[in-house]
Order: C-alpha cells, then sequence, then structure tokens
C-alpha cells in the first residue's frame, strides 16, 4: 500500500504505526506526527459527525461531564489571563452543547462560539451569556477580521486535515496580539508510543494527531508566536472516565474503570482531579505587526 505524504509537513517519510478501526495510522518520521496513512473516508467519517455525536461519544449531556468542561475551562482562562490578550472577546471552535462557552461568560469574556453539530449549537445558544454560536466551519461563519482576542480549540485540531487552511482563518480573525489556545492529543507523546491501537485519543475521526514540534512549526508558519506550551492538565472524574470507557472500548483500563462506577460512591465518582493521557496544550499570538501566513 502505498502511504501518503505528511498533512502537516508535507514530507512523505510514513512510518507504519498501528491500525484502528480499519485505519492505517502511520508516524511521520520528520515530524513525528500520526496522521491516516491513506486518505481520509469522509464519507465515513461525515457519518460520525450526525446530529448525536457528541452525545454519543461522551462530551455532553451528562453532569459529571459538564462539571469537568467548567473545572478545565477556568483553568485555560486562568492561563490566557496571564499572557495579557488586548481585549475579552473570546470564540471557542467546537464548542459541543457551551459548557465552557457558558463558563467563560461567568468569568465576564464575551463569548460565541462555532460548532459543526446543528443540535449541539442549539444547546449552546441558550447558555446564559452566550452571544452567538454559528453552526458549520469556522471559515464559513460570519466573523470580522481582526476583531477577536481570544480563540479556543479543545479536542478540535485533530479532526481537521490539512490544518493550515483553519490556522490562516484563525489568524485573521484576531487582532494584532491575540492568542489562539489549542488542547489536542500528542501524537508524539510516550503514552500514544506505547499503548498504540488502544491509546485513548486514537478515533476514526481523528486524521492528524501533531507531535508538539510539528504543532510550533504549523503556528509559525501561519504567523504566530508560541507563546506556551505544556502539558494539558485537565480536570476529570471518575464518573466521566467511566463513561468514556463504557462508549469507547478500546481504551486501555477500561474494565478497571468500569468496574469503579458500580462499585463507588457517588462522592468519589464525582471527585475533581487533574488528569492527562497524552495531551498537550499551546498558546500562541498573533504578531502585532500584522504578518500574514505565509503561502
Amino acid at each position: 500500500m502505498t502511504m501518503r505524504r505528511c498533512p502537516v509537513c508535507q514530507t512523505c517519510e510514513p512510518r507504519e504505526f498501528c491500525t484502528h478501526a480499519g485505519v492505517p495510522f502511520v508516524r511521520c518520521a520528520s515530524c513525528q506526527s500520526l496522521y491516516y496513512g491513506v486518505e481520509p473516508d469522509w464519507t465515513r467519517i461525515a457519518q460520525i459527525y450526525r446530529d448525536d455525536y457528541h452525545r454519543l461519544r461522551g462530551h455532553s449531556d451528562n453532569p459529571a461531564v459538564e462539571a469537568a468542561k467548567r473545572a478545565t475551562m477556568l483553568r485555560y482562562l486562568r492561563l490566557v489571563g496571564r499572557l495579557g490578550p488586548p481585549g475579552h472577546r473570546f470564540i471557542e471552535v467546537g464548542c459541543s452543547a457551551g459548557a465552557g462557552l457558558a463558563t467563560a461568560a461567568a468569568a465576564g469574556w464575551d463569548v460565541a462560539g462555532v460548532e459543526l453539530s446543528a443540535a449541539a449549537a442549539e444547546v449552546a445558544r441558550q447558555r446564559p451569556g452566550v452571544r452567538a454560536v454559528y453552526t458549520g466551519r469556522l471559515e464559513e461563519a460570519p466573523l470580522a477580521d481582526g476583531q477577536t482576542d481570544v480563540i479556543a480549540l479543545f479536542d478540535v485540531l485533530e479532526h481537521i486535515d490539512p490544518p493550515q487552511g483553519t490556522l490562516a482563518t484563525i489568524h485573521r480573525l484576531l487582532r494584532p496580539g491575540g492568542l489562539v489556545l489549542i488542547v489536542t492529543p500528542d501524537g508524539g507523546s510516550l503514552s500514544a508510543r506505547l499503548l498504540k491501537a488502544h491509546w485513548p485519543h486514537l478515533f476514526v475521526e481523528h486524521v492528524v494527531l501533531f507531535s508538539r514540534r510539528a504543532l510550533r512549526r504549523c503556528l509559525e508558519t501561519a504567523g504566530f508566536q508560541v507563546a506556551r506550551m505544556g502539558f494539558a492538565w485537565k480536570r476529570i472524574n471518575l464518573d466521566m472516565l467511566a463513561r468514556h470507557a463504557t462508549i469507547h472500548p478500546h481504551v486501555v483500563g477500561g474494565a478497571l474503570l468500569r468496574t469503579f462506577r458500580r462499585v463507588l460512591p457517588g462522592p468519589l465518582l464525582r471527585l475533581d482531579i487533574p488528569f492527562n493521557i497524552g495531551e498537550f496544550y499551546v498558546i500562541a499570538r498573533r504578531g502585532r505587526t500584522g504578518a500574514r501566513p505565509h503561502e
């Protein structure tokens, strides 16, 4: 089978990694990202993104998930605030049912969202303090150039192949000095290398799993300066993890997590704890010089 070139760095040095759900994932020998070794089957992926995607994937419609999203959003808002964005206009791309947006609004941000799922977007619009939620892709949203202070993508960029167009759109929408916050699985992480097909972030719809080095290179090429990068310590609870393991049986340790859900008392299941299995965050700034992304 002929493997395609890397959508991140455009080199053609694929190395076999694993097969998951019939998809051959490969590692780029140059930038260390993971990606589909063949052209993604967008028809199959589109069927995954039906209106109940967020509920079926365990991303919404559950109090444990909502609590974890609120706690995680607050952590990243604090990180972003320390870097001094030019204002308080905030957009979350892939905002799901809007738990994070409502949290940001309550913290004083002027918030809007972009969401592919019409059903999830409608729920998000009803959240207190949410100014607007646009249904569709970021590139098609009716947003003014150079008017946004922070754009956040939590577990979104790995769904986009190739990523360059989305990063160019973010650059265009941000004010000079504005920030982009990205949280995404680390395709170069030790957990990915050890767990392979059992890695919790390996899904059919995750078409590109960046290494840290690769995402830094993409952002710099798009006209950003990376301000901060590190482990993405999300706030989660055991109830959320057990729910995730029930929905996704390939996840390592799933049987143990499902047992916890049956035998542990509710307060322990809902206890808020930091968690990371191979994700990282990056915050990058659009240059005040107004540099445009490279072609």
